[in-house]
């Protein structure tokens, strides 16, 4: 049986374009931002952060390939693919904590236009790749199991 992972490189492809368009599209919006006014803090803030995410992603997504290369390879269970896993898992923390710099964006949108639930939505913006990384931390502990029971196996035969 021969495992193929063409359709999960042509979801991740689509997430790609995707943020690459949004950090093309923020580089545009932070350089007329910065013509107009000379320097605004929070705008400059959340232009940088949102651009060191969308750089993170592309990283994820560059590890991302080297396990499916790995997968189509028949060498998923092996100690590299559990160091792509872990990286993985370290971008989407890195992520989260590089998003907590929106929170004074999201409380002075939220104090400005009277609306709290704002800064619930940013909050779900921060802990959503957190979740992602809890889900990769089990898959990683499946992961080193399952090395752990072909070295036996290996060692057996």
């Amino acid at each position: 049986m021969k495992i193929k992972t063409t359709l999960l490189k042509f979801v991740t492809l689509i997430i790609d374009a995707f943020v690459l368009f949004f950090v093309v599209m923020l580089s545009m919006s932070m350089l007329n931002a910065i013509q107009d006014h000379p320097f605004d803090l929070l705008t400059t803030v959340a232009g940088v952060t949102f651009l060191t995410v969308g750089l993170l992603v592309l990283v994820i997504s560059y590890y991302l390939f080297r396990i499916f290369k790995l997968i189509d390879n028949h060498n998923f269970f092996t100690q590299q693919a559990l160091h792509f896993v872990r990286m993985v898992r370290y971008l989407f923390i890195a992520c989260s904590v590089v998003l907590l710099a929106i929170l004074p964006i999201a409380y002075q949108a939220a104090d400005i236009d009277d609306a709290p639930g704002l800064i619930i939505v940013a909050l779900g913006f921060i802990f959503f790749p957190s979740a992602i990384a809890a889900f990769i931390s089990v898959m990683e502990k499946i992961l080193i199991n399952s090395i752990q029971f072909k070295q036996e196996n290996e060692l057996t035969i």
